[in-house]
């Protein structure tokens, strides 16, 4: 229909729902998206027209979602518009079209909602990596060895589901419900469970290396042999029926309750993220907190004489003259916190350390052995690494501009993105064990 055919109000309405719509992808929940088209079919019809997405991306497994359209005049009171229209599984993408009529001199504003409802759903064994189940129903669900990698699943209904050995690495489960859902042997590494209900679920076994279980719900949960290396135990929920390895309980209560004063002697720490915990005047003479992950943790006046202190990471942790820790930690401490610039470090042993966005520029690291330390971020511009061994050292992203390398050994040692920018090599070992000089 031509321009000049338009009621001036049907042209105002019209335009106000294009820019509404803007005819462009549009997320109806989470990241869904579709791409909406407008149009009048006459003075007082309005059509909208959209091409269903699969919230699985290719080349996994083809899901297309409800859809239902709402109207609203005030764009805060939406009613439903239409039938709902049903998705599938598997199959190829569909066009739908909705028809709405509009009220003269009144605006109109359109608003499409995407549904996951999928209860009782076998996915056995597929490729499910990156899906978009945002808010889905997916009670009971059958997920055996399925492959959720990076899959989208905030405040989703997964209660009942069946997770047993599904690649969960990297998912968002936040807010999910997982109440008794058997995720037994599951790899949750790096996953989202923040403020997830896993009550009652049984993840005997599971891998929930470095997952995030922040004020997760875990009263009558079973972790028996669930791997919770550096997993945030912050606020979570657990009781008397909680199955927690001695280990991973002592972590909960350190991070929740605090251990001031505690007696930690001969603990086991190891790879435990205990950040922001209180262990002033703790003692922790000769417990094991090797890769404990401590970034703010409190320990002022605590004892960690003897303490197996490899690869503990201290950033913005508090220590005051009354800890008690080798030379060597404190120092690493000081350059985390305190910066290093410019000071005279030679000869000493540094390797097998958390020295991650330290700041050592300038300084006289001279035969200073920072074997298979970790570096990255960390800014080295102008040092002299004369002699240095760096074997098997992360140095991803560290800043070397300008630094001397001469003779020193970066055997093994990972350079991604690491400025070298007017360095000095002289007889330098690279990591793939050549010999550089300039």
């Amino acid at each position: 229909m031509p321009m000049t055919a338009f009621k001036r109000s049907s042209f105002a309405r019209f335009l106000l729902m294009m820019l509404w719509l803007s005819g462009g992808p549009v997320a109806p929940a989470g990241q869904r998206s579709v791409t909406l088209q407008p149009g009048l079919t006459n003075g007082t019809r309005f059509q909208l027209l959209w091409r269903s997405e699969s919230v699985v991306p290719a080349p996994g497994l083809q899901i297309f979602p409800d859809y239902q359209l709402h109207t609203s005049t005030d764009l805060t009171n939406w009613v439903l518009t239409g039938e709902r229209l049903a998705g599938n599984i598997g199959g190829t993408n569909r066009l739908f079209s909705m028809l709405s009529d509009l009220s003269a001199g009144q605006m109109q504003f359109f608003r499409l909602e995407s549904i996951i409802e999928l209860p009782g759903a076998d996915f056995i064994g597929e490729d499910l990596a990156e899906a978009d189940f945002s808010g889905g129903n997916l009670f009971g669900a059958n997920f055996f060895d399925a492959n959720l990698h990076h899959a989208h699943l905030p405040d989703a209904d997964l209660t009942g589901a069946d997770l047993r050995f599904a690649n969960l690495t990297n998912a968002d489960l936040s807010g999910a419900s997982l109440f008794a859902a058997k995720v037994l042997s599951a790899d949750l590494s790096f996953a989202d469970c923040q403020d997830a209900d896993l009550s009652f679920a049984n993840l005997d076994g599971a891998t929930l290396f470095a997952t995030s279980l922040r004020g997760a719900d875990l009263r009558f949960c079973v972790l028996n042999e669930a791997d919770l290396s550096f997993t945030s135990l912050h606020n979570a929920k657990i009781d008397g029926q909680t199955l927690l390895d001695a280990k991973w309980r002592t972590v909960w209560e350190i991070v929740n309750q605090g251990a001031t004063g505690r007696n930690l002697q001969r603990a086991d720490l190891s790879f435990a993220d205990i950040s922001d915990a209180d262990l002033r005047r703790a003692d922790l003479r000769g417990a094991d907190l090797s890769a404990a992950f401590a970034i703010r943790t409190d320990l002022s006046g605590a004892n960690l004489l003897n303490a197996n202190l490899r690869f503990i990471d201290l950033r913005g942790a508090k220590f005051d003259t009354n800890t008690l820790v080798n030379a060597k930690t404190r120092l690493i401490w000081q350059i985390v916190n305190e910066g290093g610039p410019g000071r005279d470090l030679r000869g000493l042993d540094l390797s097998e350390a958390i020295l991650a966005e330290g700041n050592l520029r300038s300084a006289n690291l001279a035969n200073v052995n920072f074997s298979r330390s970790f570096l990255n971020f960390a800014d080295l511009s102008g040092a002299d690494l004369t002699g240095a061994t760096l074997l098997n050292a992360n140095l991803t992203s560290t800043k070397l501009t300008g630094a001397n390398l001469t003779r020193a050994n970066l055997r093994g040692a990972v350079i991604t993105d690491s400025d070298f920018g007017g360095a000095v090599f002289s007889n330098t070992i690279m990591p793939d064990g050549s010999t550089r000089s300039n």
